[in-house]
This record gives C-alpha cells, structure tokens and sequence, in this order.
C-alpha cells in the first residue's frame, strides 16, 4: 500500500505501514531495533502480530511509523488512526492519532536506535505528518526505549497541548524470593500477607500454574476467562472473558509468546470452582501481572490479592528480578519498593476543535489543581484493573 505523506526526512527515510502483511515483513529488522533500544516486552514484534491478526479493528486501523536509514530501521512506533471522541461531555468525534493499543493492559514503547543521531526529531515530524488527524493521544507511553527522548522532542516543537503522568506502575523487588518480599514489608503487613496465604493452604483449595509448554494450559486460561463473567467488571461489561478478540490474542500469546518470554495463568480453586486467577507476562528478569480478578461473590476473603501474591511469588522462584504490578492500585500499595510514571501526550497535528478542546480541558485541570477546588490523584483508564 502506497505511505501517507512525506516519506523524506534528511538522511531517514518514512514509511507508514497500514498493511499487516507489510508489518509482518519488517520482523526480523523491528526485532534488531527492539534489542538496540531496549524495548520493553510489550513492543515485541510477535505481540503486536498477535494483537493486530486477532482484532478487525486494530487490522484497519494500523498506521505504524518507521524510519529506515538506508535499509536499516531505526526508528518505529506501532500506531494507529482511529475516530474518537474528544472530551467525556461532547459528541464530537475527531480522527486521533494514537498507539494501537491505547486503552489495553500494558504500555506502549516509541523504539529509537540510540546511535542514530537527531532521531527523536524525526519521529516527531513523522507523526505531525501522517494525513487527516488533527490530534495525537499518546498513552500510556512508557520511559523505556525512546519514549522520554520523544516526549521532550515533541515539547521542543511547541505542538505539545497537554502532557501529564497517567498512572503509576508499582514495582516489587524480587531479591530474596518470597520471604524477601516480605522481609521489607512492614510487620502489620507481614502478618495480614502470612495469615491469607495460610488461609488458602486449606483442604478446600488448590492453585494452578501453567506455563506455555503445558498441555493444559488454554483450558486452564478458558476456566480463568469464564470466572471472569462472575467478577464486579462483568457488572459494567469490561470482564475480560466477554471479548472475544482478547480472549483470541490470550491464546494466541499462549501458543507463540514472542521469544524468550512465559505467559502463566494462576488460578486459585475453591471446592474445586475458580474463585480468582492472575495473568503474567516475563521478559527475561522482569514480569509482568497483566490481569488479577476474582469472583465478586468472595470480596470480603480477598482471594484476589491471595492469587496476586502467589504470582508474585511464583515468578520470584521462576528467576525474574522484577515484578511489575502494571497500576497502583490498593492490591498493590502495600507491597510495592518502587514507583515508575506512564505518560500521556496530546500534540496537535493540525487546526480545529479537537486541540482546542485538549488546550482548554489542559487548563482548567492546572486552574482545578493551582485553586485546590478538588484533590487531584493520579489515575488510569486501564479496562481491566487489578482489585483487591
């Protein structure tokens, strides 16, 4: 398919990628980048695949940017072009630029050779010039890679209308193993930890783990996805287990993980019925809790945050050094050594109402926080949050 706008930027070449068979071409040079930029495992080139073959709406609206000097890749961000609306009050819908995977467990990485010299640039006036958007979202973009190095390329050019920290990811140090982690928690902590996990250690329960190479391992994950249907998400319709595109892409990442990475399903039997499960992604020594949920009907026993904690545990023993539990959250608050921020980036990439309502949404937010007429916290818009 021919490339939207300009394709010449000095010595980098631009191509803009709407077709996924193109995409899948350029493997092997996105998986050279992505080790030279230290990409996180959610920009592996085998993770986007799955995630643009399983849903009809990420194939269409596929806009990756890359840029090639000579025939090497040096620069790419998988994005996308997608009618949206503009504020929560108005019915106005604009065509945005965002990440593929905007509002998806996990973050996005903008991947930047870190020897291609005035990269960060380019890659910003390579997303101005993609045709017919007048608005960029950029979220949760992480610090990993290129991000930071992009967040200040596009503040330098005066088209930044608003950045902000979106969510924190909490990370727990896996130094120790399980009684390690516990060692640095405080003692109130410690015993409240101690007498759950004694809890499920009872005749009337059992825990699961499968791994990738099991081969009980999707209907391990289809038991989870079931049990999600009695979770509080089922309530307002965001349980995982109700969409089938990202029902498909969990099994498509159980059958081909990218390379060097486990996906694990934890899932926690009561009288032999699924009462919780937790979903984790690792990438060599850090991992990833995905998904943590449990079935409304036990809140008040905290089954969730029992399964969350053997996943902890479980990766710790595995070898992974970090666990990252994806988003603060009061499952999390208590455990956590250490706090990372995910950005979100509007840029204008043209005139009309849709900046305009960014700019002034902007300014009333720093008004709100300079008056202190209402406490501002930071927050997500992840759809499937891990709870307690």
């Amino acid at each position: 398919m021919r490339p939207h706008g300009p394709t010449d930027y000095g010595r980098y070449r631009c191509e803009r990628i709407t077709d996924p068979f193109r995409f899948r071409d350029i493997a092997a040079d996105w998986g050279r980048l992505h080790r030279r930029s230290g990409g996180s495992v959610f920009s592996h080139h085998a993770l986007l695949m799955a995630k643009i073959e399983t849903s009809i709406e990420k194939r269409r609206a596929l806009c990756a940017v890359t840029l090639w000097d000579g025939d090497r890749l040096v620069g790419a961000a998988c994005l996308a072009r997608r009618r949206e609306r503009i504020a929560r009050k108005l019915r106005f819908q604009a065509m945005k630029l965002t990440f593929l995977d905007q509002f998806d467990v996990g973050w996005n990485d903008v991947l930047l050779d870190p020897d291609a010299e005035g990269l960060a640039d380019v890659m910003v006036r390579a997303s101005y010039d993609v045709p017919g958007v007048k608005i960029a979202d950029f979220f949760p973009l992480s610090p990993y890679a290129g991000g930071t190095a992009f967040r200040m390329a596009a503040r330098r050019t005066g088209r930044m209308l608003d950045e902000q920290v979106e969510m924190l990811s909490s990370t727990v140090d896996l130094e120790g193993g399980q009684e390690g982690i516990l060692a640095r928690r405080s003692k109130n902590t410690r015993t409240k930890l101690r007498q759950l996990m004694r809890r499920t250690e009872g005749p009337s329960f059992r825990y699961l783990r499968s791994g990738n190479d099991d081969a009980f391992t999707h209907e391990l994950l289809d038991e989870a996805l079931e049990m999600s249907f009695r979770s509080w998400k089922a309530d307002v319709g965001t349980n995982i287990g109700a969409r089938g595109d990202e029902r498909s892409y969990l099994h498509r990442l159980l059958a081909e993980p990218p390379e060097g990475c486990h996906f694990y399903v934890d899932l926690l039997r009561r009288d032999g019925e699924a009462v919780a499960f937790a979903l984790t992604l690792t990438d060599g020594k850090r991992a990833c809790g995905l998904i943590t949920d449990y079935d409304k009907a036990y809140q008040k026993e905290s089954y969730g945050r029992a399964v969350f904690m053997q996943s902890i545990y479980n990766a710790a023993a595995d070898g992974a050094e970090i666990f990252d539990t994806m988003r603060l959250t009061p499952l999390s608050e208590n455990i956590h050594d250490d706090l990372e921020d995910l950005w979100r980036c509007h840029l204008r990439l043209g005139y009309g109402l849709a900046p305009l309502v960014v700019r002034v949404e902007a300014l009333l937010r720093g008004l709100r926080d300079r008056t202190g007429l209402k406490s501002t916290r930071v927050h997500g818009r992840r759809k499937f949050q891990a709870q307690e």
